[in-house]
């Protein structure tokens, strides 16, 4: 890889967006943590492969969430509920109103998708943000006496959708199907997962948030980074791979997770789709480390 003649004017460019970005609260961020994570490359090389990955950075507030969440519960999900579920208010206010006073608890529940042993809190982190129009308590699933008509299943990142699959397998999914339906709302997916869980649970509704396409990777396509008319995004990537010796040797999902290499990041932390090198603690080599992001908990 070659250091492109414009890299400072990249550099200042990047800067400048994300302090404008900090600044006027659109990502919840404090600016000074950015230019201590690039503090960690003395290489210049180094720092513009890390410059390129900070401009890709897709960033989703819980402001957003909760926006994103309301569209759905205004339109898709109650759209679903009420082609299969009798008594349900058509109209949107109505339906808004019933949910905030509990009076469908009956026949709707909601739950977060955890499993047991997983000490992380993502999906309950979307599970709370849902309070400002669900009673959660009163809808909880977990404190359901009968069976619901509708489980609808929140959580905050569907990636490959072999989590997935652990999770329904533990609620014994396959027997709550006979009697109660189930939509399935990540706020963020990958159009991989939802064919996978489709694939495996045909009868499941999903109704993601936001769909990412394999045109969000880091690396997907052939042409050229911003402001990069020299190196071909196949030859940063492999220069990025090359860092990982230099940086963090035994990190794993340096690409994320299957490598997905997407470049997201929730205000609660990154999924571990994500690059690694986007949270990582800590490395044995550069002392001592930033870290940018947390590990989504």
């Amino acid at each position: 890889m070659i250091l492109p003649p414009k890299s400072g004017d990249f550099k200042d460019f990047v800067i400048s967006k994300i302090k404008m970005l900090c600044d006027s609260n659109a990502w919840p961020f404090e600016f000074d943590r950015f230019g201590a994570w690039l503090d960690n490359f003395d290489n210049e090389l180094d720092e513009y492969c890390a410059l390129q990955i900070l401009n890709s950075l897709i960033v989703r507030t819980n402001e957003m969430a909760r926006s994103t969440y309301f569209k759905l519960l205004a339109s898709d999900v109650h759209q679903f509920i009420v082609k299969n579920i009798d008594g349900v208010p058509c109209e949107i206010d109505a339906w808004l109103e019933s949910l905030s006073s509990g009076s469908l608890r009956e026949k709707i529940r909601f739950s977060p998708v955890r499993l047991a042993d997983d000490e992380g809190e993502s999906g309950s982190v979307i599970y709370r943000l849902l309070s400002c129009w669900v009673d959660t308590d009163k809808y909880s699933l977990l404190k359901a006496k009968s069976n619901p008509e509708v489980v609808i299943l929140v959580d905050d990142f569907l990636g490959s959708g072999t989590q997935f699959l652990d999770f329904a397998r533990e609620i014994s999914l396959d027997q709550k199907l006979v009697s109660s339906k189930f939509i399935y709302c990540p706020l963020v997916a990958m159009h991989g997962g939802i064919d996978f869980v489709k694939a495996h649970y045909p009868s499941v509704e999903i109704l993601p948030g936001e769909v990412v396409q394999a045109s969000h990777s880091l690396f997907f396509g052939d042409g050229f980074f911003l402001y990069d008319e020299i190196n071909e995004i196949n030859v940063i990537k492999n220069y990025y791979m090359e860092m990982k010796d230099r940086v963090a040797p035994k990190m794993p999902f340096w690409l994320g997770r299957d490598n997905s290499a997407i470049p997201l990041v929730f205000e609660w932390g990154c999924p571990n789709q994500a690059p690694s090198i986007l949270y990582m603690k800590y490395s044995k080599i550069i002392k001592p480390w930033s870290q940018l992001f947390g590990r989504r908990s």
